[in-house]
């Protein structure tokens, strides 16, 4: 991919030095292109990525409570649970679940991606690698 394109595409974003979410996956469909290689430009450029469409960060300064906008109690579909342990890996009694499967998921069950990332941080999976490469 020519890192121009997603640079320039980058640099259309007016608030500078950052780059929500949102935006940098919107830039990935636009170009036609994997997130993780938006996620890699931007680091290079060292622009930060905000607002998780799953709620993990940027929603405050970091180290503060607001920073995650997870830990409220939400009610998902019944079957979330379990579609969500029949797609996590586990690594020495940890689970473990992608940002792309909690996409898929929620696009699934018709809950949004909140309200998934929230449900699975409630119920202790941990949830990486992030689309853009940002955990």
């Amino acid at each position: 991919m020519d890192i121009e394109k997603i640079k320039k595409m980058i640099d259309i974003y007016p608030e500078k030095g950052r780059l929500p979410c949102p935006v940098a996956h919107y830039i990935a469909v636009y170009l036609s292109i994997p997130p993780i290689e938006v996620g890699r430009v931007a680091t290079k450029l060292g622009i930060g990525i905000y607002q998780c469409q799953l709620g993990l960060f940027g929603y405050g300064r970091k180290g503060i409570s607001s920073y995650k906008v997870i830990g409220k109690k939400v009610e998902v579909p019944e079957k979330f649970k379990a579609i969500v342990e029949k797609k996590a890996m586990r690594q020495g009694g940890k689970a473990k679940i992608s940002c792309i499967q909690l996409w898929q998921i929620a696009d699934e069950l018709g809950i949004n991606r909140f309200e998934a990332g929230n449900a699975a941080d409630a119920f202790g999976y941990k949830i990486t690698p992030c689309q853009l490469g940002c955990f």
